[in-house]
């Protein structure tokens, strides 16, 4: 018996994992995050040093080796050093992030020790002791120690997972809303319900089948992203302030955090996502016989919340955060930073009670 349920279970998974829609989306997946990651994430990597300009793998070549000299803890020693012997960088142009005239160090300078942003077109012109910034004062605060590291590979990967993870979601929506619906489509309803255990061992074996292509995704997503951060920008930082890492300037305490947590809680939320998203789309599939219909209302159940949070507050926000789009997003983290046990707690809930309807939605289904 245990013989014939594996059968199954590898049965269903090979059926999910070698149908073109999921080959093609692999294909499209892996293809668009590269294309993000030397385009999007090195394209836009800057460093000007001794008055010569770098761009792409130059300049994380040449910021990752720059603020060697000056890695550590930060003192206002170092900040004046680093204004000296690179100055402060001022100059902006249209549609193009970050100063124009600037590395990585001096960059950082700017962000945490001026008046200046360039997000807000405001040009520096004050410059601040370690006690004097807003770092500095949130760091006395939380008894932190503020930590120079080139983090650039770490804040990359986060982009990356947000970006990946959403793609990600979209190729389990079209893989996973054919898992029942299919059946119905392909007429293979009175074959499955006929045999002797087509009602229970097949339907098991579909949804863990869909489950493991689901994390299989998931995973996959994480390593890819995992290797070409590490592989091109390095990992340091790991130690480091969630503000520092992520070039945040806040004084909210969840940014004080050390990085090592808030990257734990990144990635829980985003596989408890995909777990959830893959429920969800298991029930929605029950509920079709018609893959392309169970396609488009997975993927309207998928989006629904984004709508709901702009309609809605309060309480009822805890639901919509945790649904499978808003848990793959960061930005969500701070929203959620206090009560994010509650969260996987209800997602997890949804995620059972999909599953369970499911299961009994397409074992009751009438041929």
């Amino acid at each position: 018996v245990e013989d014939r349920k594996m059968q199954l279970y590898k049965m269903e998974l090979y059926k999910l994992t070698h149908k073109k829609i999921f080959l093609a989306g692999v294909v499209a997946v892996f293809g668009i995050m590269l294309l993000y990651f030397w385009c999007v994430e090195v394209g836009e990597e800057f460093a000007v040093v001794d008055g010569t300009t770098y761009t792409g793998l130059e300049a994380i070549q040449k910021n990752r080796e720059i603020t060697e000299e000056f890695a550590g803890i930060i003192t206002d020693e170092k900040i004046n050093q680093i204004v000296e012997k690179y100055g402060i960088p001022s100059q902006l142009a249209d549609n193009m992030p970050g100063w124009r005239d600037g590395n990585y160090l001096n960059n950082f300078i700017v962000r945490y020790f001026t008046d200046g942003s360039w997000e807000q077109g405001v040009r520096p012109t004050e410059l601040y002791t370690l006690g004097e910034s807003e770092l500095g004062i949130a760091c006395s605060k939380y008894q932190k120690v503020p930590m120079l590291d080139y983090t650039n590979g770490w804040k990359v990967f986060v982009d990356m997972f947000n970006f990946s993870l959403m793609l990600g979601s979209v190729l389990v929506v079209c893989s996973v809303s054919i898992v029942f619906a299919d059946e119905g489509t392909t007429k293979m309803l009175p074959l499955l319900f006929t045999t002797k255990e087509g009602k229970r061992s097949d339907i098991i074996a579909k949804i863990l089948a869909a489950f493991s292509l689901t994390l299989l995704v998931f995973i996959g997503i994480v390593i890819i992203d995992f290797l070409l951060c590490k592989a091109t920008f390095g990992f340091s930082g790991f130690d480091n302030m969630v503000a520092i890492v992520l070039s945040e300037h806040s004084r909210e305490w969840m940014y004080m955090e050390d990085f090592s947590n808030y990257l734990m809680l990144l990635l829980a939320m985003g596989i408890q996502g995909g777990i959830s998203l893959c429920a969800i789309t298991l029930w929605v599939s029950a509920c079709n016989r018609s893959s392309f219909k169970a396609v488009v209302m997975a993927s309207i159940a998928w989006v629904f919340p984004v709508l709901m949070r702009m309609l809605f507050r309060g309480m009822i926000s805890l639901i919509i955060y945790a649904t499978p789009i808003f848990l793959v997003l960061n930005g969500m983290i701070n929203d959620i930073y206090s009560y994010w046990q509650i969260i996987l707690v209800i997602s997890a809930c949804i995620g059972v009670g999909c599953t369970i309807g499911g299961y009994k939605k397409y074992q009751m289904q009438n041929v």
